[in-house]
């Protein structure tokens, strides 16, 4: 039987955790118009990543990653992120403009 102590956090908790979920989503969640990084597997790693990302309807490449799998994009298009995932991404996030892992 749980004590009364510990059934009184479990409200806190699930308010933090939902809290934490909700902050991670919108921040790292795709939006139009926003730069985007693609993360493609390593076996797509350089050129074909490129190649994927600008036949999946990006209108500009800004840079590579950290890693030559991951590729910087941007586009107007709303449906830019379902387009890399269908060119292969598997997973794309928003992305800064410019940070110090890019190339």
């Amino acid at each position: 039987m749980a004590s009364a102590s510990s059934t009184s956090v479990l409200p806190a908790i699930a308010l933090m955790a939902f809290g934490l979920i909700w902050t991670a989503g919108l921040t790292l969640w795709p939006q139009p118009g926003q730069p985007l990084a693609a993360v493609y597997p390593p076996s797509k790693a350089g050129t074909p990543a490129l190649r994927a990302a600008a036949n999946a309807g990006a209108q500009e490449v800004l840079a590579f990653g950290g890693w030559p799998s991951v590729v910087i994009v941007q586009s107007s298009a709303p449906d830019l992120a379902d387009h890399l995932y269908q060119s292969g991404a598997l997973l794309v996030l928003r992305a800064p403009r410019k940070t110090d892992c890019m190339r």
